[in-house]
């Protein structure tokens, strides 16, 4: 368990220090939602002038600048919950003195830590960790 539990903490301290350089697609995705915005704001402001048929054309332009919008929006929504900040300074420090903790501390630890451990002869052990 504790060979898996450091490995765990170790790949979030891995991932933390990864969400601290800048990331490129992110920023991608941003400029594009910008650039769709300007471009819907521009249609916007013409269509006080424009006649019906020039509405209907404006109209389904800005429909579709607005869905791609959406769709870039939803990305970048995924890509934040997937970078969601853990907080690994209260892990740290147990597990540096794992060997000196108590048994409760380390099941206090582990609770903290895993959700569940399937056991079976087929799959061996599956650890199902909370952070």
């Amino acid at each position: 368990m504790y060979d898996a539990m450091k490995e765990r903490l170790e790949s979030l301290i891995i991932a933390k220090a990864e969400k601290n350089k800048p990331d490129n697609e992110s920023e991608n995705i941003k400029v594009g939602i910008t650039r769709l915005d300007g471009e819907i704001r521009k249609l916007m402001d013409k269509l006080a002038e424009a006649d019906s048929v020039l509405f209907a054309y404006i109209q389904e332009r800005v429909k579709t600048l607005h869905a791609k919008k959406s769709e870039l929006e939803e990305k970048l929504r995924t890509k934040a919950r997937k970078r969601n900040e853990i907080d690994t300074t209260p892990l740290i420090d147990p597990m540096g003195r794992w060997h000196c903790l108590t048994v409760d501390e380390k099941h206090a630890l582990a609770v903290t830590m895993i959700d569940v451990v399937y056991v079976s002869d087929e799959n061996g052990i599956d650890i199902v960790f909370s952070v």
